[in-house]
């Protein structure tokens, strides 16, 4: 019977041993501007670590879900999105972590997508469809708003058309059309 404990708990040890080398379950990478940190999400929270490996940094700690970091073309903080208080609403964090500030309020889902600059970010929210979206209800797209990273601030419409994937490079925004039902993945 020791035999069997002995093994059981070597075996129990092992897979912590392996699940602390290989996690699992980690989304959302986002490479820093300079090419130095990867911010990701792992069990509901946003960490950090280096792009040459090690050990990674907690920057959130909450029940509710955080998820989606982008960098600020800094460098010096990230915008996420999380639900804790009840749908995901767009929060700002310095990279070493500290208290997120909440930069949306709005009862719908809203995701960040990219920093415009260092103090305005870009995410996707269906607040209200525009004309066009109601000649197809059933095909109806997310719009592009643009916040302050400033509290308090109110959102302004940045684009109404749909995009994803948004990359800006000096007064150029890249990004890849939503034309209709495909397959993201």
């Amino acid at each position: 019977m020791k035999k069997l404990l002995a093994v059981a708990a070597a075996g129990l040890l092992c897979v912590t041993l392996f699940a602390q080398e290989q996690p699992l379950w980690l989304r959302h990478c986002a490479i820093s501007p300079d090419g130095q940190t990867i911010a990701f999400a792992y069990k509901g929270d946003l960490w950090t670590v280096s792009a040459q490996g090690g050990r990674a940094t907690q920057l959130t700690t909450n029940p509710a879900y955080d998820g989606n970091p982008v960098w600020s073309p800094n460098g010096l903080q990230l915008a996420f999105c999380s639900d804790r208080f009840g749908s995901m609403d767009i929060f700002i964090v310095n990279k070493e972590g500290g208290n997120p500030v909440r930069l949306t309020t709005h009862s719908s889902n809203e995701y960040p997508m990219a920093f415009k600059d260092d103090t305005h970010v870009l995410y996707e929210a269906m607040y209200m469809p525009t004309a066009e979206d109601m000649q197809f209800p059933s095909a109806q797209f997310p719009q592009v708003y643009e916040v302050s990273t400033q509290e308090g601030s109110r959102p302004v419409l940045f684009s109404e058309w749909p995009m994803a994937d948004i990359n800006i490079h000096g007064n150029q925004i890249l990004f890849h059309d939503r034309k209709g039902y495909e397959d993201e993945f």
